[in-house]
């Protein structure tokens, strides 16, 4: 049987990029769905979206970004600024602890902190600002790229059963299960980007010492021609030259 080269969904990184692109404009719509039962001017509205939704609008317009040309072109750039944005809902969701301390509040600052630590540790270790921050020797590095991920999947599984416990309408429901699906899929695309970087530097790596094997064996080569050139020529006879006339034999001498 031939073997199939097409991708799993969640295998692919271009096709994930287009569910949380689907799943993201969903959620901002869902999210604002009782202000627009509530007849709020569009004004209000609008109003509400930057305020309530400001991380599902950012994620959208970067994967949005992402599958254009200006987009890939200026790719490092916009993970800064994802980078910045999740830490400053990092930050934001530090103060919520204080304000309504609780599992829930507890397992959305862990899930923060450890989503900006893992976005920032899979994006930037490959560039130039990783390189100059030696993310590669990092304390982040102690922790391997699977690790990050099922801990992650576990805290966001738990924090839908805590959410599901305490949910009240069907509309939270379905809110609460796409935002896990939005999150499971965002914290798989770092994954496979993170894969694709550490299997590009093996490939790297391994292409380097080939190159310097095959440098290595022909600069032997060379080496041992010369040697083999060098030994010829010193095994070789010289030839006698003789100088002055030539000895005349015995019998021409008598005959004169």
């Amino acid at each position: 049987m031939n073997k199939s080269n097409e991708k799993d969904f969640f295998d692919s990184p271009s096709m994930i990029t287009y569910i949380l692109i689907g799943l993201l404009v969903v959620l901002i719509i869902l999210s604002q769905s009782f202000a627009i039962q509530s007849h709020m001017e569009a004004g209000d509205i609008f109003r509400s979206i930057i305020n309530h939704n400001s991380i599902y609008l950012i994620s959208l317009i970067y994967f949005i970004l992402i599958r254009v040309k200006f987009g890939k072109k200026y790719f490092d750039y916009l993970n800064v600024i994802m980078f910045v944005f999740y830490l400053l809902s990092t930050f934001a969701s530090l103060f919520t602890i204080f304000q309504s301390f609780g599992f829930d509040s507890i397992l959305n600052l862990a899930f923060n902190v450890l989503i900006t630590l893992y976005f920032g540790y899979s994006f930037f270790t490959s560039t130039v600002i990783g390189k100059d921050l030696r993310l590669s020797d990092s304390p982040l590095a102690e922790i391997n790229n699977g690790q990050y991920y099922y801990l992650l999947i576990g805290i966001i599984a738990i924090s839908l059963i805590v959410s599901l416990v305490s949910v009240n309408s069907f509309e939270d429901v379905v809110v609460y299960l796409l935002e896990t699906i939005y999150q499971f899929m965002f914290v798989r695309y770092i994954y496979l980007y993170k894969e694709y970087v550490e299997r590009k530097t093996i490939d790297e790596s391994v292409k380097e010492k080939t190159t310097e094997e095959v440098l290595d064996k022909k600069e032997d080569h060379v080496d041992e021609v010369k040697e083999d050139k060098t030994t010829e020529e010193i095994e070789k006879p010289k030839e006698v030259k003789r100088r002055g006339r030539p000895k005349k034999n015995k019998d021409e001498e008598a005959l004169k």
